[in-house]
């Protein structure tokens, strides 16, 4: 990394109103090449995905301050994000509704952000927040998305119900030998991110059973909440 270079660093952040679990992303580049890139979990609550957005520019504030900023060299620094309701917050009096349930951390962003311009006001030194289209942020929002598809399936992998759960050590305690055997090379055949990655035929092939039998465990696992389709070929497995 060198510190001479203008730096352009992209923001995107990821949330369901729902749960209200929330993603932010940040690619660090210089001279069009990724410096690094990563996307997190937001571990504070937040309200909406605006704040979301915020969010994921005060994490790339406090990361100009902490590693980035040099004292002793002119620096440029351009954060980038697509959400242009979040740049006018951080004018001096802006009055906004967001963070209403977080007036601190509100108070911290903005305090993040005057630090940040503060020691950029220096001759040959420049720093900007800009809005960009969403077609120029592909890469920052596939950080953000990913992290968030993560999340989630870990969500759901927890979500199984004790009575769920009964039910289905019921099931494999019962005579069905063929439930037993599909669930168990399905186990074997997942991978690392518990994906199963062959259709309900090749099962069948595999395990010299007939479809038929395969694809009524396949609904009584979905209906269990043991497997998740996805689409044809490719199955979450929920264990």
């Amino acid at each position: 990394m060198d510190y001479n270079k203008a730096f352009k660093i992209y923001t995107d952040a990821s949330f369901d109103d729902k749960t209200k679990i929330g993603t932010y992303a940040i690619v660090i580049t210089q001279e069009n090449k990724i410096i690094k890139a990563f996307g997190k979990k937001c571990k504070i609550k937040l309200e909406n995905s605006t704040e979301c957005e915020i969010f994921a520019i005060f994490q790339v504030l406090n990361l100009i301050n902490s590693n980035l900023i040099k004292s002793n060299i002119a620096q440029k620094f351009y954060i980038r994000t697509d959400c242009n309701v979040a740049i006018p917050i951080f004018k001096k009096n802006n009055n906004t509704k967001l963070f209403n349930n977080n007036i601190k951390l509100l108070s911290d962003i903005k305090k993040s952000y005057h630090k940040v311009k503060t020691k950029l006001n220096k001759e040959n030194s420049h720093f900007e927040l800009q809005w960009i289209s969403r077609k120029s942020n592909k890469t920052a929002h596939k950080y953000s998305y990913n992290a968030f598809k993560k999340i989630k399936m870990k969500e759901n992998e927890n979500n199984i119900s004790l009575s769920e759960i009964k039910k289905f050590l019921n099931l494999l305690q019962s005579n069905k030998a063929n439930q037993y055997k599909i669930i168990a090379y399905l186990l074997q055949i997942s991978n690392e991110e518990k994906f199963i990655l062959k259709t309900q035929n090749e099962i069948a092939t595999t395990l010299k059973i007939s479809i038929y039998t395969v694809n009524k465990a396949f609904k009584e696992f979905i209906k269990l909440n043991v497997i998740q389709k996805i689409k044809n070929g490719k199955y979450l497995l929920l264990l």
